[in-house]
């Protein structure tokens, strides 16, 4: 909760207004944003720079890892030096490696721009869900992050589309200037939409000692670990799907470029379904229930997807889409609640606690979806199975590791 006297009270009408709540999830949606607006670029650059695809492929690996990274970094520093500096130092390294890309004459210098990106871009979801603590406290924040888990669905839906447009039309350095206008407007906008609103920190809390005993607050709560758990391994199903549907429903049901990319727009729509519910379920029922649906949701229709695709052909495409929508949607019913439970319990350390749920998250889900990816071949029965066996640990995780219901 905020210290009193953190914020005045035209400041904290301000920073409860609709402008800032959309600032806060495009904060949140930077990864999305960055990555998927610069993938129908790939194959113009690979010619361009003469350069393999698999090498092209580093220009996302390499910014997911440093993004994912940094933003260990720049959570704690916000709980210790302020939102406010961490999140602006952020935006302006992401800036500088906007124009590092832009101006890549080489693969190397193109891929060193990616690199600064991901350094800079990690402090956008990091501070911003430690922000919505900040000004919304315990009570109201599970509400907010199923608003914003409502919207960000739409980033990964609409940033290929919007990409590909500017591609055609002016070629891919358009994309980069595109981001690096988008990185100095988000910079604008917060610098002169928001006052800080970090929570004032007891004496002694500084320094390496501090953070040490920070870290051990939040790694020794069985409740955080278990909603870490979750988020990490409810992605790591989203992850199998992402990454294989493309050969799965194009190459084995026959569905065209253009109905498949549809198909990524209804298990957006699925997310977003699911969020929308769980903002009308959290005034009603606490974090740990409203988890144990969602993710009960996901086991029980990636099960039926399963059972589906290893009985039946006649289902086609359907026996993968229509129970990959549930799954989505009790993703979106799960997320929300999830970050909620995980973060109100440290107010006083909601950065570092952000940082480590986002890195953790993507941790879990990118280990899985490589080591599964490496063991078993690409086909129907291996995506629903991949996908049932992550949300279903997930479901368990609940189960096994209980977590406590969060006093609002």
């Amino acid at each position: 909760m905020l210290s009193a006297g953190t914020l005045t009270s035209r400041e904290r009408r301000r920073a409860e207004s609709l402008p800032v709540a959309a600032l806060l999830v495009a904060l949140s949606a930077m990864a999305p944003l960055t990555v998927d607006m610069f993938l129908p670029s790939l194959p113009t650059m690979a010619e361009e720079f003469a350069a393999s695809e698999s090498t092209l492929q580093l220009a996302v690996t390499l910014f997911i890892i440093s993004f994912a990274g940094s933003q260990l970094v720049y959570g704690p520093a916000s709980d210790r030096i302020g939102r406010r500096p961490a999140l602006l130092a952020g935006l302006t390294l992401f800036v500088v490696g906007s124009l590092l890309a832009l101006s890549a004459r080489s693969v190397e210098v193109l891929l060193a721009g990616r690199v600064v990106q991901g350094l800079g871009g990690g402090a956008g979801p990091a501070v911003a869900q430690a922000i919505v603590l900040d000004i919304y406290g315990r009570q109201r924040a599970a509400r907010v992050l199923s608003y914003m888990a409502i919207a960000l669905p739409l980033a990964p839906a609409v940033a290929p589309i919007f990409g590909g447009f500017l591609h055609d039309a002016f070629g891919w350095h358009s994309v980069f200037i595109t981001l690096t206008a988008i990185g100095v407007l988000l910079a604008l906008a917060y610098g002169l939409g928001l006052p800080e609103t970090r929570p004032k920190r007891a004496p002694g809390t500084s320094g390496i000692g501090g953070l040490m005993r920070d870290y051990r607050t939040i790694l020794s709560s069985r409740t955080y670990l278990a909603y870490a758990a979750v988020m990490g391994l409810m992605f790591g199903g989203q992850l199998v799907f992402i990454s294989s549907s493309s050969f799965v429903l194009q190459e084995e049901f026959g569905l065209s470029a253009q109905w498949f990319g549809l198909s990524f727009g209804l298990v957006a729509l699925g997310i977003m379904l699911g969020a929308t519910i769980s903002s009308r379920l959290v005034v009603r029922l606490p974090s740990h229930r409203i988890v144990l649906l969602g993710t009960g949701i996901s086991a029980g229709a990636s099960a039926l997807m399963l059972a589906w695709v290893a009985t039946s052909e006649a289902g086609g495409v359907w026996s993968v889409l229509v129970p990959m929508f549930a799954t989505a949607m009790g993703l979106g019913l799960t997320r929300p609640a999830a970050v909620a439970g995980a973060l109100v319990p440290f107010p006083q350390i909601a950065g570092l606690a952000s940082a480590l749920l986002g890195f953790s998250q993507m941790l879990i889900a990118s280990t899985y979806n490589i080591v599964y990816g490496a063991l078993v071949p690409v086909g129907a029965d291996a995506l629903a199975t991949g996908v049932a066996c992550s949300v279903g640990a997930a479901f368990l995780a609940v189960l096994v590791l209980r977590p406590r219901p969060v006093e609002g």
